[in-house]
């Protein structure tokens, strides 16, 4: 299920330590809590618990709300993850994400005539 050859080298060298116990890392957990952690942390995907599983796990019960909890129609769609990103276009998005969250701190768009607008930064004697 590990497709990266890098990932699967790096898993390789590590240590085969023993497995201790969640119920000896967590002693003060009750037991449906140490049941639906070691569902959680199943290292296959095929083994681990789902989302809707979890949400109806017995340890769930007092947060579970079945009729609030949206279930997605459809798989989610992480194409957009195999895009090569150059250093460019990585810039881009970061300033994307930042635009969406902090406007005001994009630099200000030219104007007509080339120059741009004073801002905060440029006002204080700093250039963007």
């Amino acid at each position: 299920f590990v497709t990266s050859e890098k990932a699967r080298r790096f898993m390789r060298k590590l240590p085969n330590n023993k497995v201790v116990p969640l119920s000896k890392q967590f002693p003060n957990a009750p037991p449906e809590c140490i049941d639906l952690l070691r569902q959680m942390l199943q290292i296959h995907p095929s083994k681990r618990i789902t989302v809707e599983e979890a949400l109806k796990h017995p340890f769930m019960a007092q947060l579970h709300t079945e009729e609030d909890e949206p279930v997605c129609e459809a798989p989610f769609d992480y194409s957009f993850e195999d895009e090569k990103l150059h250093r460019i276009r990585l810039q881009e998005l970061i300033w994307e994400e930042v635009g969406d969250f902090r406007p005001q701190c994009l630099p200000a768009a030219p104007r007509r005539d080339g120059t741009r607008p004073p801002t905060r930064r440029t006002l204080r004697g700093h250039h963007i």
